[in-house]
This record gives C-alpha cells, sequence and structure tokens, in this order.
C-alpha cells in the first residue's frame, strides 16, 4: 500500500513528504497493489502534465488516468520514466518496473541503480515548488485522487517499504 515517508530537500535542507510503495509495480512483479499503481500513476500525472516544464510523456500520451489499474498505458510510462533517467546518465535498469526506495539517494543492493520513483519523488517536489503550486506535497487531500490512495497516504507515516520489512524478518 502506497505511503509517506520523508526527505531532507536537497534545495532547501528542510525535511519534506515523500511517496513510497510497498511492492514492485511493472509488468509479471509480485506486488501491482492498487494503491501503489494509482500513486505512480498521480506522480506521472503530475510530472508530464500538470507543471509548466513537464518532462516529455511517452510518445503520443495526452494523460494518464490515476485508477490503480495496472495498463499497458501505465506500463509505457514506467519503462519512459526509466529511459528519461538513463538519457541523464543516471544509473537505472530499463526493467519496466518500479520498485520502493528504501532511503533517499541509496543505490539499490543488488544492481547498485537508483531507485526511479525516488528519482521521480525528487522531480514532482521540485517542479511543484518552482511553478508555486502544491499538487505534489497535497498529492493526499486532492480531489481528482482516488479515495483509496487517498486513505493509504492518510495512513502512518513509514520509513521503510512492507517488502524490505519482510525481507529483513
Amino acid at each position: 500500500m502506497a505511503f509517506v515517508t520523508t526527505f531532507i530537500s536537497s534545495e532547501t535542507g528542510l525535511p519534506g513528504n515523500a511517496y513510497n510503495i510497498d511492492f514492485p509495480v511493472g509488468a509479471g512483479v509480485n506486488g501491482n497493489l492498487p494503491e501503489d499503481i494509482a500513486l505512480v500513476q498521480a506522480i506521472f500525472r503530475i510530472v508530464h502534465f500538470e507543471v509548466s516544464q513537464p518532462l516529455p510523456p511517452p510518445p503520443g500520451e495526452k494523460g494518464i488516468e490515476v485508477d490503480g489499474k495496472l495498463r499497458s498505458q501505465t506500463l509505457r510510462f514506467i519503462l519512459n520514466a526509466q529511459q528519461l533517467a538513463k538519457a541523464q546518465n543516471i544509473p537505472v535498469l530499463l526493467d519496466g518496473t518500479f520498485d520502493p526506495f528504501r532511503s533517499q539517494g541509496e543505490l539499490s543492493r543488488l544492481a547498485k541503480v537508483r531507485y526511479v520513483l525516488e528519482l521521480w519523488n525528487n522531480t514532482a517536489h521540485k517542479m511543484c515548488a518552482q511553478d508555486g503550486v502544491d499538487n505534489y506535497s497535497a498529492l493526499a487531500d486532492r480531489d481528482d485522487i482516488p479515495p483509496m490512495l487517498a486513505v493509504a497516504l492518510h495512513g502512518a507515516t513509514r520509513s521503510v517499504a512492507r517488502k524490505y520489512e519482510l525481507k529483513a524478518a
């Protein structure tokens, strides 16, 4: 289930909210919880369509529905995000999967790559701050997100995804 965690802004040095998922989102993975998918979709909507200088969406895409359903459109957005990061010489896997991130700036333990979901959190936060809008920071309170995502984000703030808690046990 999607949840709120904290991070330290590289711009201001102040703590803020970041959004994480409990299990991977993508084709053929164990996970794909509706709340996690909806969170990924909501962040895509912000960085590609709700800011004054958006990142390019996948070719031909004019929007993305935030419904918590894993369809081919969401998979195209995931791969596009990974390709955009790779084009910036950020070490990422082009595997079509968003994994939960462990902590801010940390590389994955096995592949030694960045978590693209963490990068997209930073991007959404920065873009909204530059535009002076709270689309990202007020995500849990927006009227245009599914109630199941709002409920998940209003839960307790956590520091680690359940995927990593299970592996530690």
